[in-house]
Protein backbone atom coordinates (compact mmCIF):
# COMPACT_ATOMS: atom_id res chain seq x y z
CA UNK A 1 0.00 0.00 0.00
CA UNK A 2 1.04 3.39 -1.16
CA UNK A 3 1.41 6.61 1.70
CA UNK A 4 2.16 9.84 -0.42
CA UNK A 5 4.02 11.90 1.81
CA UNK A 6 3.55 15.32 0.57
CA UNK A 7 6.14 18.04 1.92
CA UNK A 8 9.72 17.11 4.01
CA UNK A 9 9.09 15.46 7.85
CA UNK A 10 11.71 14.72 9.94
CA UNK A 11 14.04 11.58 9.64
CA UNK A 12 12.57 9.57 11.99
CA UNK A 13 9.11 9.39 10.61
CA UNK A 14 10.62 8.60 7.27
CA UNK A 15 12.70 5.75 8.52
CA UNK A 16 9.68 4.31 10.39
CA UNK A 17 7.95 4.73 7.22
CA UNK A 18 10.35 2.77 5.10
CA UNK A 19 10.76 0.25 7.58
CA UNK A 20 6.98 -0.89 7.82
CA UNK A 21 6.56 -4.30 5.55
CA UNK A 22 4.18 -3.64 3.33
CA UNK A 23 4.01 -0.10 2.88
CA UNK A 24 5.47 1.84 -0.21
CA UNK A 25 6.10 5.67 1.15
CA UNK A 26 6.20 7.88 -2.06
CA UNK A 27 7.77 11.50 -0.96
CA UNK A 28 6.21 14.07 -3.12
CA UNK A 29 7.17 17.94 -3.24
CA UNK A 30 4.68 19.88 -2.51
CA UNK A 31 5.70 22.42 -5.09
CA UNK A 32 5.45 19.93 -7.75
CA UNK A 33 1.39 20.01 -8.29
CA UNK A 34 1.68 17.10 -11.29
CA UNK A 35 3.58 14.72 -8.91
CA UNK A 36 1.19 15.70 -5.91
CA UNK A 37 -1.68 14.78 -7.92
CA UNK A 38 0.33 11.97 -9.39
CA UNK A 39 1.26 10.49 -5.86
CA UNK A 40 -2.05 11.15 -4.55
CA UNK A 41 -4.05 8.85 -6.94
CA UNK A 42 -2.85 5.82 -6.03
CA UNK A 43 -2.12 6.67 -2.39
CA UNK A 44 -4.35 4.79 0.20
CA UNK A 45 -3.13 7.68 3.12
CA UNK A 46 -1.67 10.57 2.85
CA UNK A 47 0.36 12.32 4.88
CA UNK A 48 0.56 16.18 4.82
CA UNK A 49 2.11 19.72 6.09
CA UNK A 50 1.05 22.53 5.31
CA UNK A 51 0.38 22.57 1.08
CA UNK A 52 -3.28 22.75 -0.22
CA UNK A 53 -5.40 19.02 -0.07
CA UNK A 54 -8.06 20.06 -2.71
CA UNK A 55 -11.17 18.23 -3.22
CA UNK A 56 -9.22 17.08 -6.93
CA UNK A 57 -6.34 15.54 -5.36
CA UNK A 58 -9.49 13.83 -2.67
CA UNK A 59 -11.66 12.84 -5.53
CA UNK A 60 -8.92 11.42 -7.64
CA UNK A 61 -7.61 9.37 -4.91
CA UNK A 62 -9.68 6.22 -5.50
CA UNK A 63 -7.60 3.79 -2.71
CA UNK A 64 -7.46 6.38 0.08
CA UNK A 65 -8.46 5.58 3.50
CA UNK A 66 -6.98 8.16 5.55
CA UNK A 67 -5.25 11.43 5.19
CA UNK A 68 -3.18 12.34 8.24
CA UNK A 69 -2.06 15.96 8.88
CA UNK A 70 1.66 16.83 10.25
CA UNK A 71 -0.08 19.39 12.63
CA UNK A 72 -3.05 20.39 14.37
CA UNK A 73 -5.00 22.93 11.90
CA UNK A 74 -6.77 21.64 9.08
CA UNK A 75 -7.69 24.70 6.75
CA UNK A 76 -5.26 23.65 4.35
CA UNK A 77 -7.56 20.69 3.42
CA UNK A 78 -10.72 20.36 1.95
CA UNK A 79 -12.81 18.71 4.77
CA UNK A 80 -16.04 18.68 2.89
CA UNK A 81 -14.48 16.44 0.12
CA UNK A 82 -13.21 13.94 2.87
CA UNK A 83 -16.75 13.75 4.76
CA UNK A 84 -18.51 13.36 0.93
CA UNK A 85 -15.83 10.03 0.57
CA UNK A 86 -16.40 9.34 4.14
CA UNK A 87 -12.38 9.61 4.52
CA UNK A 88 -11.05 10.39 8.02
CA UNK A 89 -8.86 13.15 8.55
CA UNK A 90 -6.14 12.64 11.45
CA UNK A 91 -4.15 15.56 13.52
CA UNK A 92 -1.30 14.77 15.71
CA UNK A 93 -2.93 16.02 19.15
CA UNK A 94 -0.56 17.63 21.70
CA UNK A 95 2.57 16.30 20.09
CA UNK A 96 3.75 19.68 18.80
CA UNK A 97 2.28 21.71 21.36
CA UNK A 98 5.68 22.36 24.09
CA UNK A 99 7.36 23.15 20.92
CA UNK A 100 4.89 26.04 20.24
CA UNK A 101 4.55 27.20 23.68
CA UNK A 102 8.16 27.57 24.08
CA UNK A 103 8.65 29.23 20.49
CA UNK A 104 5.80 31.91 21.90
CA UNK A 105 7.55 32.40 24.94
CA UNK A 106 10.80 33.12 22.94
CA UNK A 107 8.69 35.60 21.60
CA UNK A 108 7.64 37.10 24.28
CA UNK A 109 10.30 37.25 26.05
CA UNK A 110 12.24 38.79 22.45
CA UNK A 111 9.83 41.57 21.98
CA UNK A 112 9.19 42.64 25.44
CA UNK A 113 13.39 42.93 26.16
CA UNK A 114 13.48 44.71 22.49
CA UNK A 115 16.25 41.44 21.95
CA UNK A 116 16.54 42.76 18.35
CA UNK A 117 17.38 46.16 19.09
CA UNK A 118 19.87 44.93 21.43
CA UNK A 119 21.51 42.60 18.96
CA UNK A 120 21.58 45.06 16.10
CA UNK A 121 23.23 47.88 18.60
CA UNK A 122 26.01 45.32 20.54
CA UNK A 123 26.58 44.25 16.44
CA UNK A 124 27.50 47.76 15.55
CA UNK A 125 29.51 48.36 18.51
CA UNK A 126 26.54 50.89 19.99
CA UNK A 127 27.52 49.90 23.66
CA UNK A 128 25.80 52.97 25.07
CA UNK A 129 22.72 51.35 24.16
CA UNK A 130 22.39 49.05 27.39
CA UNK A 131 21.58 52.33 29.09
CA UNK A 132 18.59 53.19 26.96
CA UNK A 133 15.90 50.97 29.06
CA UNK A 134 14.29 49.64 26.27
CA UNK A 135 13.90 46.34 27.79
CA UNK A 136 10.68 45.56 30.30
CA UNK A 137 10.22 42.64 32.34
CA UNK A 138 7.10 40.17 32.56
CA UNK A 139 7.85 40.33 36.14
CA UNK A 140 4.33 41.56 37.24
CA UNK A 141 2.90 42.17 33.68
CA UNK A 142 -0.63 40.96 32.42
CA UNK A 143 -1.28 37.68 30.25
CA UNK A 144 -4.20 37.54 27.43
CA UNK A 145 -4.28 34.03 26.28
CA UNK A 146 -6.66 34.43 23.27
CA UNK A 147 -7.58 31.06 22.81
CA UNK A 148 -6.88 28.66 25.86
CA UNK A 149 -6.35 24.88 24.11
CA UNK A 150 -3.64 22.63 24.82
CA UNK A 151 -0.76 25.39 23.94
CA UNK A 152 -2.21 28.29 24.96
CA UNK A 153 -2.57 26.23 28.29
CA UNK A 154 1.11 25.54 28.41
CA UNK A 155 1.50 29.42 27.56
CA UNK A 156 -0.08 30.33 30.62
CA UNK A 157 1.68 27.87 32.89
CA UNK A 158 4.87 29.18 32.23
CA UNK A 159 3.75 32.82 32.22
CA UNK A 160 2.90 31.89 35.63
CA UNK A 161 6.55 30.48 36.54
CA UNK A 162 7.93 34.22 35.27
CA UNK A 163 5.55 35.58 37.70
CA UNK A 164 2.92 36.97 35.56
CA UNK A 165 -0.89 37.38 36.47
CA UNK A 166 -2.81 35.26 33.55
CA UNK A 167 -6.27 36.30 32.15
CA UNK A 168 -8.15 34.43 29.14
CA UNK A 169 -10.39 34.69 26.39
CA UNK A 170 -12.15 31.48 25.22
CA UNK A 171 -15.66 30.86 24.61
CA UNK A 172 -15.65 27.34 25.17
CA UNK A 173 -12.71 26.59 27.76
CA UNK A 174 -13.63 26.39 31.24
CA UNK A 175 -11.27 28.30 33.96
CA UNK A 176 -8.35 25.63 34.13
CA UNK A 177 -6.25 26.44 36.70
CA UNK A 178 -7.84 28.69 39.89
CA UNK A 179 -5.55 31.41 39.51
CA UNK A 180 -6.52 32.29 35.41
CA UNK A 181 -9.00 34.70 35.19
CA UNK A 182 -11.83 34.30 32.38
CA UNK A 183 -12.47 37.47 30.74
CA UNK A 184 -14.03 38.95 27.79
CA UNK A 185 -11.85 39.96 24.63
CA UNK A 186 -12.16 44.16 24.86
CA UNK A 187 -11.84 43.66 29.04
CA UNK A 188 -8.46 41.30 28.44
CA UNK A 189 -6.99 43.26 25.59
CA UNK A 190 -7.39 46.79 27.92
CA UNK A 191 -5.74 45.06 31.02
CA UNK A 192 -2.95 42.78 28.71
CA UNK A 193 0.64 43.93 28.46
CA UNK A 194 1.02 40.71 26.72
CA UNK A 195 -1.68 38.97 24.28
CA UNK A 196 -0.94 35.58 23.10
CA UNK A 197 -2.96 34.69 20.33
CA UNK A 198 -3.66 30.65 19.84
CA UNK A 199 -7.38 30.35 17.94
CA UNK A 200 -7.61 28.34 14.49
CA UNK A 201 -8.31 30.53 11.63
CA UNK A 202 -12.14 30.64 11.35
CA UNK A 203 -14.37 33.35 9.22
CA UNK A 204 -14.82 34.38 13.00
CA UNK A 205 -11.48 34.70 13.88
CA UNK A 206 -9.85 36.39 10.44
CA UNK A 207 -8.62 39.63 11.69
CA UNK A 208 -9.79 39.26 15.07
CA UNK A 209 -6.96 41.33 16.00
CA UNK A 210 -7.07 44.56 13.98
CA UNK A 211 -7.41 48.23 14.41
CA UNK A 212 -10.53 48.37 16.90
CA UNK A 213 -8.03 45.58 19.15
CA UNK A 214 -5.18 47.74 18.72
CA UNK A 215 -7.65 50.70 19.68
CA UNK A 216 -8.37 49.30 23.05
CA UNK A 217 -4.35 48.03 24.04
CA UNK A 218 -1.85 49.72 26.13
CA UNK A 219 0.92 51.66 24.25
CA UNK A 220 3.54 49.37 26.37
CA UNK A 221 1.41 46.42 25.02
CA UNK A 222 2.81 42.93 23.59
CA UNK A 223 1.37 41.60 20.71
CA UNK A 224 2.51 37.69 20.06
CA UNK A 225 1.15 34.78 17.44
CA UNK A 226 1.77 31.24 16.90
CA UNK A 227 -1.53 30.38 15.51
CA UNK A 228 -2.48 31.29 12.28
CA UNK A 229 -1.92 34.06 9.43
CA UNK A 230 -4.97 36.13 9.14
CA UNK A 231 -6.33 36.25 12.83
CA UNK A 232 -3.86 39.75 13.25
CA UNK A 233 -4.28 42.07 10.34
CA UNK A 234 -0.82 42.86 9.54
CA UNK A 235 -1.27 46.17 7.87
CA UNK A 236 -3.05 47.30 10.61
CA UNK A 237 -0.39 45.83 13.21
CA UNK A 238 2.27 47.61 10.77
CA UNK A 239 0.54 50.55 11.43
CA UNK A 240 -0.03 49.91 15.61
CA UNK A 241 4.11 49.04 15.49
CA UNK A 242 5.27 51.81 13.60
CA UNK A 243 3.15 54.77 15.30
CA UNK A 244 4.21 53.66 19.09
CA UNK A 245 0.18 52.34 19.62
CA UNK A 246 1.50 49.24 20.56
CA UNK A 247 5.00 48.32 22.06
CA UNK A 248 6.28 45.66 19.98
CA UNK A 249 5.22 41.98 18.83
CA UNK A 250 6.13 38.72 17.47
CA UNK A 251 4.93 36.91 14.68
CA UNK A 252 5.66 33.19 13.41
CA UNK A 253 2.67 32.96 11.02
CA UNK A 254 1.17 35.37 8.25
CA UNK A 255 -1.32 35.85 5.82
CA UNK A 256 0.36 35.20 3.23
CA UNK A 257 3.59 32.31 3.35
CA UNK A 258 6.50 32.86 2.76
CA UNK A 259 6.60 36.27 3.27
CA UNK A 260 6.37 39.04 0.83
CA UNK A 261 9.11 41.42 0.47
CA UNK A 262 6.98 44.10 0.70
CA UNK A 263 5.39 43.30 3.80
CA UNK A 264 5.76 46.39 5.90
CA UNK A 265 6.71 44.32 8.77
CA UNK A 266 9.71 43.57 7.45
CA UNK A 267 10.95 47.43 8.00
CA UNK A 268 10.39 47.29 11.98
CA UNK A 269 12.91 46.84 14.71
CA UNK A 270 10.28 46.45 17.32
CA UNK A 271 8.89 42.83 15.84
CA UNK A 272 10.66 39.50 16.12
CA UNK A 273 9.90 37.34 13.13
CA UNK A 274 10.54 33.78 12.25
CA UNK A 275 8.96 31.57 9.36
CA UNK A 276 5.82 29.43 10.63
CA UNK A 277 8.52 27.38 12.06
CA UNK A 278 7.29 27.47 16.08
CA UNK A 279 6.62 23.52 16.23
CA UNK A 280 9.32 22.79 14.16
CA UNK A 281 12.24 21.90 16.64
CA UNK A 282 14.04 18.85 15.91
CA UNK A 283 11.97 17.49 19.11
CA UNK A 284 9.21 18.50 17.77
CA UNK A 285 9.04 17.48 14.48
CA UNK A 286 9.99 13.64 15.16
CA UNK A 287 7.24 13.64 17.73
CA UNK A 288 4.70 15.26 14.89
CA UNK A 289 6.59 13.05 12.09
CA UNK A 290 6.23 10.11 14.12
CA UNK A 291 2.65 10.51 15.12
CA UNK A 292 1.49 11.28 11.62
CA UNK A 293 3.18 7.94 10.52
CA UNK A 294 1.51 5.99 12.66
CA UNK A 295 -2.03 7.69 12.19
CA UNK A 296 -1.51 6.83 8.37
CA UNK A 297 -0.65 3.05 9.77
CA UNK A 298 -3.68 2.87 12.21
CA UNK A 299 -6.24 4.40 9.26
CA UNK A 300 -4.93 1.54 6.90
CA UNK A 301 -5.48 -0.71 9.66
CA UNK A 302 -8.69 0.30 10.95
CA UNK A 303 -7.58 0.97 14.74
CA UNK A 304 -7.36 4.55 14.72
CA UNK A 305 -7.69 6.67 18.21
CA UNK A 306 -10.33 8.63 18.15
CA UNK A 307 -9.07 11.57 20.25
CA UNK A 308 -7.04 12.15 17.26
CA UNK A 309 -9.84 11.74 14.39
CA UNK A 310 -11.42 15.61 13.41
CA UNK A 311 -14.18 13.96 11.44
CA UNK A 312 -15.44 10.99 13.52
CA UNK A 313 -18.72 10.85 12.02
CA UNK A 314 -17.51 9.84 8.49
CA UNK A 315 -16.67 6.23 10.83
CA UNK A 316 -19.63 6.03 12.27
CA UNK A 317 -21.08 6.22 8.68
CA UNK A 318 -18.93 3.56 7.35
CA UNK A 319 -19.74 1.16 10.15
Amino acid sequence: MEIAVIGSIHPRGIEFLENTPGIKAVFVDPDDSAAVMAATRTATAILIRTSPLTAAHIDGAQNLKIVSRHGVGIDNVDLEALNRRRIPLTVIGDQNAVSVAEHAFYLMLAATKMGLRYDQATRAGNWGYRDSLASHDLAGKNLLVVGMGRIGALVAKRAQAFGMTVYFHDSSANNQDTDWIKVSLSDGLKLADVVSIHVPLLPATRNLIGPAAFDMMKPSSVLISTSRGGIVDEAALALALASGQIRAAGLDVFAQEPVTPDNPLLKLDNIILSPHMAAMSDDGAARMAMTAAQNCLDGINGRLDLSLVVNPEVLAAVE
